[in-house]
């Protein structure tokens, strides 16, 4: 055999899948089928990783050092992204199964933006589970609130549930909600996300510690979208906060079918391309009527449709 087969078969050998925990720029962190957590660097050819993502990566050793190289990127079964502030899609996460939306009442609720999460979920074709956490912080105004958005969301189909860390409220819930699935936590800044997280990922501080120790990359910020692994099964994808989530880049047909009662609606509309605006026999404007579908998510999925990027290319 040549110098140069042996050389080939020797990188081929240490070739292994991964999955993206992190990405810290120029590098990312991952985690091998084998169980090892290393740092790499992708080709440029490869373009923007995400936490979630599934790649191949070759390792190779050399005067003692080793280094790694992220050198294919596996195809996404789901991918859930953003516009960013420059009209781009800029992609968050990848290989969900599942949004957990948290929501409480300091900062205060935010509909709107619950409505962009449920619009992004179904848009890729996950499932969303809606948190209300704080729930020790809730007040006779903030109560009433938060037992509106239950009513409501739960009244479309999408499962709603309260959590409080300091009485230990819905927490055994969320996990079995949790089980089995790729999850992403989503939702502002302040929600307590982060409290969350600890609770579901007892050895948080172990994990996000260890590569710290290693190479200074490693250590957990609220800035950096990270991956774990849950104990029961499924894992975690923690996000950073955000104020707001955009969405230009969907569409104004899918931004419909992102608002569940209104695209159920509408197919009883005589016109299949009605907007519900001024066009004669509407079933959305005869349901909005007749409060089968609320005002405020109306009012919501008119400002996302005016938003959308009516079909045009990125």
């Amino acid at each position: 055999m040549t110098k140069k087969h042996t050389n080939a078969a020797a990188e081929a050998a240490n070739t292994v899948s991964a999955r993206v925990i992190a990405n810290y720029g120029a590098d990312v962190e991952l985690l091998t089928n084998q169980g090892e957590r290393i740092i790499a660097t992708p080709l440029k050819r490869i373009g923007m990783l995400v936490s979630g993502d599934n790649v191949s990566v070759t390792v190779t050793s050399q005067g003692g050092s080793t280094s790694a190289r992220v050198s294919r990127l596996e195809d996404r079964s789901t991918t859930l992204s953003r516009t960013d502030r420059s009209g781009k899609i800029k992609a968050v996460a990848a290989n969900l199964t599942q949004l957990v939306v948290v929501t409480a009442p300091a900062p205060p609720f935010d509909p709107m933006l619950i409505d962009r999460y449920t619009v992004a979920a179904r848009n890729i074709g996950v499932d969303v589970t809606i948190v209300i956490n704080k729930t020790d912080l809730l007040d006779s105004n903030s109560s009433a609130e938060a037992d509106a958005i239950e009513a409501l969301y739960t009244s479309i189909g999408y499962s709603v549930l309260r959590c409080c860390l300091t009485n230990g409220e819905g927490v055994d819930t969320l996990i079995s909600c949790l089980h089995d699935h790729v999850s992403i936590l989503v939702g502002q800044s302040g929600v307590g996300k982060s409290s969350l997280l600890n609770k579901l990922v007892p050895d948080l501080d172990v994990r996000t510690g260890e590569l710290s120790k290693q190479s200074g990359l490693g250590k957990h910020t609220t800035s950096v979208t990270t991956w774990f692994a849950l104990p029961e099964g499924g894992a975690i994808i923690d996000s950073a906060g955000v104020r707001q989530f955009s969405l230009d880049h969907i569409p104004q047909a899918d931004v419909q079918a992102g608002f569940k009662e209104i695209s159920e609606a509408a197919q009883y509309c005589k016109f299949t391309n009605c907007t519900h605006v001024h066009e004669p026999d509407c079933a959305v404007k005869d349901a909005l009527a007749e409060q089968r579908i609320s005002a405020q998510r109306f009012e919501h999925f008119t400002v996302l449709r005016e938003n959308s990027a009516n079909g045009r290319q990125y």
